[in-house]
């Protein structure tokens, strides 16, 4: 579906609706994979992986490192390279993708080259300061190419040692991540210290069971994860090659958030078949939040998530889960009553100042909201549709055209944007029967 230059009109369900459908592989899981199987040995065999544009860029980058990555029959083949990456100097962009600054950050410590990591200009005022810090503590030699703190950044790469790292873990769990996947690699045992609160925890233990599951182990005791110097991933033995894993990656919960939205707002009954409900993605517990607010769920293997006639207001702390705090501003300004979501200080360093966003297209709709440093607070009523600006933020078109299956006149301005994280959006929506129109 063409979406450049267009605005994306969504009509209302004249009737619910009963479907089962499909998200995008988890970006999530995606990225760390990427990352693991690249620093591991021997061929990794990736299925299910994001389509989305920040898993894209991230295998381009990989590429250009010199990682062989090849598509066929719809699995990924990475063959790794034991963190032994060909020596080149070069420079690479994210463009958007936080996620991929925060991993290639730590991963570029390993290359025994100068390296420039630049990306698009909101990237460029998103912090990374405490993650150049701590790998400065390891041994990496990083320096700032603009504002002190904030990309674009100089890596002069192969001088990372290990030992022992203290890391600010309120701004983001991704800086926590980074350092765990490098840490089997280096000389010396790692042990991370989390100072201050740790935002997004879940987002840890994925990338742990991820690590696991290509054969490391990482102890944690308290605000502490150990890992020890020179482990392999998937070393079997040396007298054996290196044993090809196969990794299958679940559906993506946040992507998933959206559907289920869908049919809280409209009476209907939506399954997503490729989340399992026993998944550690953070936002697979959004169901959980539904329930509360009125739905019905059901699922043995999957939720089945039905919509009531009528949704209550909610109160919640979203620390772990911060992806789905504007699906549920979007759901709250229909509900009876005030809903009250904080541990949100996060949303504001993400692809746009997201509190500052939801408060503005939520006052053009026609609803109360106010907002402070970590929190926002929506007062339920009759939103009326309005033209949506997206601030170039994916989370922010899907998030509101969610409203365009309840009330007439909702469109979404650069509905292409959602190429970062579920490119088949608008396609998907379709299928299920809701009426988008590109004007």
């Amino acid at each position: 579906m063409q979406t450049t230059g267009t605005i994306a009109y969504l009509h209302p369900l004249t009737r619910p609706i009963d479907v089962k459908v499909e998200v995008p592989g988890s970006k999530s899981y995606t990225n760390r994979a990427l990352i693991i199987a690249a620093l591991a040995n021997g061929i990794t065999a990736l299925r299910g992986v994001s389509d989305s544009n920040d898993s894209k860029v991230l295998i381009s980058l990989l590429k250009q490192l010199g990682v062989d990555i090849n598509e066929e029959d719809n699995v990924l083949y990475v063959t790794g390279c034991g963190g032994k990456f060909r020596a080149k100097d070069i420079t690479l962009n994210v463009e958007d993708a936080g996620t991929v600054m925060r991993f290639m950050t730590a991963l570029c410590c390993l290359v025994p080259a100068q390296i420039t990591l630049e990306g698009s200009e909101r990237m460029h005022q998103r912090p990374i300061k405490e993650l150049v810090d701590s790998l400065a503590q390891l041994g990496a030699q990083i320096s700032y190419l603009g504002k002190v703190g904030y990309p674009p950044i100089k890596i002069m790469g192969g001088t990372i040692k290990g030992g022992r790292v203290k890391v600010n873990g309120s701004i983001s769990s991704q800086f926590v991540s980074a350092l765990l996947m490098i840490a089997p690699l280096l000389e010396l045992n790692t042990e991370i210290i989390v100072e201050g609160e740790q935002v997004s925890e879940p987002y840890i233990e994925m990338t742990i069971g991820t690590m696991f599951r290509f054969g490391i182990s990482v102890k944690k005791r308290r605000e502490e994860y150990i890992v020890t110097d020179y482990q392999s991933y998937n070393f079997t033995d040396e007298r054996f090659i290196y044993k090809a894993v196969e990794y299958d990656v679940e559906g993506d919960a946040s992507s998933a958030s959206y559907l289920y939205a869908i049919a809280a707002l409209s009476q209907s009954k939506i399954t997503v078949t490729n989340v399992p409900i026993l998944s550690k993605q953070s936002d697979a517990f959004f169901p959980y939040i539904l329930r509360g607010m009125g739905c019905t769920i059901n699922g043995i293997k999957y939720w089945e998530v039905t919509g009531p006639p009528h949704l209550r207001a909610w109160k919640d702390e979203l620390d772990d889960m911060p992806d789905v705090a504007q699906t549920l501003a979007v759901i709250a300004a229909f509900a009876e009553g005030e809903t009250f979501l904080t541990g949100l200080k996060t949303l504001q360093i993400k692809e746009t100042e997201r509190l500052t966003a939801l408060k503005i297209e939520l006052t053009k709709m026609g609803i109360e909201c106010e907002t402070g440093n970590d929190y926002i607070k929506i007062k339920g009523g009759k939103p009326k549709g309005v033209i949506i600006d997206t601030y170039n933020d994916h989370r922010m078109a899907m998030a509101f055209a969610v409203a365009g299956t309840k009330i007439e006149g909702i469109g979404i301005r650069n509905p292409g944007v959602v190429k970062k994280s579920f490119p088949q959006f608008w396609n998907t929506l379709k299928l299920m029967g809701i009426n988008v129109e590109l004007r």
